[in-house]
């Protein structure tokens, strides 16, 4: 994968292990993704936040994201650079070489088919393209609305199971 990153008034911040090694708002992250059919680069990952720390642990890099006037976003695009889903948050730390993210807070997900998933915080998984939490979710689509504790789901949220869950399906007559 390869990440590029625009800030604006960065700031550096103190490298000790209880601060940021560095700090930035306003910041838009992109995250591409090999081109099975060219030499060029597609979107992965777009990533939207007002502000961002980037803090270097262990053998990682760690980027959390905080929305402060509005929620963090996270555009989510599958392996042809199409859209997938729009991740809505209010933190999003991201494990930079686990290629790994946790979204909490108000998080919301929603896909080019009208399918949107509601919950307070989900996990992400780039080798797998898996969203996966033990919180309560909610998930409607135009067919039905779903919801129950414990969730695995492809990333469009084309498919996915929920434990203990509750369902409404609307029928037509």
């Amino acid at each position: 994968m390869l990440a590029s990153c625009a800030r604006q008034d960065l700031a550096e911040g103190d490298a000790a292990s209880s601060g940021p090694a560095r700090e930035s708002w306003n910041v838009a992250i992109t995250i591409s993704q090999a081109n099975s059919e060219s030499d060029e680069s597609l979107p992965r990952l777009k990533i939207f936040a007002d502000h961002v720390q980037w803090i270097g642990e262990r053998d990682t890099t760690v980027q959390h994201l905080q929305g402060v006037e509005k929620k963090v976003e996270v555009v989510i695009h599958d392996s042809t650079g199409a859209f997938s889903a729009l991740l809505e948050a209010d933190l999003v730390t991201y494990y930079k070489d686990e290629e790994y993210f946790i979204a909490e807070g108000g998080v919301q997900i929603e896909t080019e088919d009208q399918r949107t998933l509601v919950t307070e915080r989900i996990e992400w998984w780039e080798r797998d393209q898996l969203l996966r939490t033990n919180a309560f979710v909610r998930i409607a689509t135009p067919e039905e609305v779903v919801s129950g504790m414990g969730l695995e789901a492809t990333e469009d949220l084309s498919t996915y199971q929920i434990g203990r869950f509750q369902a409404e399906i609307v029928i037509e007559q």
